[in-house]
């Protein structure tokens, strides 16, 4: 039973992950806690807490030596401190080779998973897929500002030199979708607070031809459990061991005017463009991008397809979200 451990299994993405590795039952599963409450929490979803965060790396260094860690997965989306995770684990990673060496025996190197994102593609309708270049000139387009090192770390990581120590791989989900969390509140919230309010509009920061390419989070944690299965077998065999997770590609004004109905908003919605908000032209990009390779290597399954049929449920789960924040 591999042990892994996850960074930022409080989160939304990480959660499901989590969820899915301990339903698995072939899986030790440890996440990081910042706080006592957040361990609490871990304990009650079956995970072993382990209190530290990704700004300090002695705690989770200490349990890789100790438990021992089999893999890591770092669904912790921390912008600024990304690289810490990878120069931590190649430390760590190096020390288990290295006493293996010295002790005449042989070693599975440590596993390292990290979840990056489609918006790396850039804004484009050209048809792209998770071998396709990112963040060079010659790629179809570019990452928006927000994430625009990100290309950088991917390769970093799946680099020859971090694979001489680390087994590894990165997955790159869609706009992520489902139950009460994610980024959806940046759309939602005003056609939430219109209906609220009485008003006839609802203002939101969208580009109504945007083409979103989307995954639901319980298909993110699938994603992420046929990847622990996997990244054994695919390590040192030349396989590009970078995958796209993504289910569907909708158009956001379909998405909104679905939203708006089963939020029971009756006025105008007047999708305005994300602006100068770095953060809501990320949400805005459009990708045409493919999954196949995902759901042939790893044997990824997908199974919630569409996000604009099941928008009733959707809707209500994220209404119930706001009621209980």
């Amino acid at each position: 039973m591999p042990n892994v451990l996850i960074l930022g299994a409080t989160g939304y993405i990480g959660q499901a992950v989590a969820h899915a590795l301990t339903s698995s039952g072939n899986h030790t599963v440890y996440g990081l806690a910042r706080t006592p409450e957040k361990a609490k929490f871990l304990s009650s979803m079956e995970i072993i807490p382990v209190m530290g965060s990704i700004h300090d790396s002695t705690a989770y260094l200490s349990l890789i030596r100790t438990a021992p860690i089999d893999l890591v997965i770092d669904v912790a989306a921390a912008y600024s401190d990304s690289h810490i995770v990878l120069s931590s684990l190649l430390k760590a990673g190096l020390e288990r080779l290295s006493l293996a060496t010295a002790s005449g025996i042989a070693s599975q190197k440590l596993g390292f998973i990290y979840c990056s994102g489609i918006w790396v593609h850039g804004d484009s309708d050209v048809r792209v897929n998770d071998l396709s270049p990112v963040g060079v000139l010659h790629a179809p387009a570019q990452p928006p500002s927000i994430i625009d090192w990100r290309p950088r770390l991917e390769q970093e990581i799946i680099s020859g030199e971090t694979r001489k120590v680390l087994d590894t791989m990165v997955l790159r989900p869609g706009l992520v979708y489902g139950r009460a969390g994610g980024s959806w509140t940046a759309f939602l919230k005003p056609i939430h607070d219109a209906v609220k309010n009485g008003a006839d509009a609802a203002t939101v920061a969208a580009d109504p031809m945007a083409r979103l390419a989307l995954v639901h989070v319980d298909d993110v944690g699938k994603g992420f459990l046929a990847a622990v299965g996997k990244l054994p077998l695919l390590a040192g065999t030349g396989v590009y061991p970078i995958f796209d997770l993504v289910t569907s590609q909708e158009n956001l004004l379909d998405i909104l005017r679905a939203a708006a109905r089963e939020l029971r908003f009756k006025g105008k919605l007047e999708l305005v463009g994300p602006g100068d908000n770095a953060f809501m032209q990320a949400m805005n990009i459009s990708v045409n991008t493919s999954s196949a390779r995902a759901i042939e290597l790893l044997g990824w399954t997908p199974a919630k397809i569409g996000m604009v049929q099941v928008m009733e449920t959707l809707a209500r789960a994220w209404e119930a979200g706001q009621e209980g924040a």
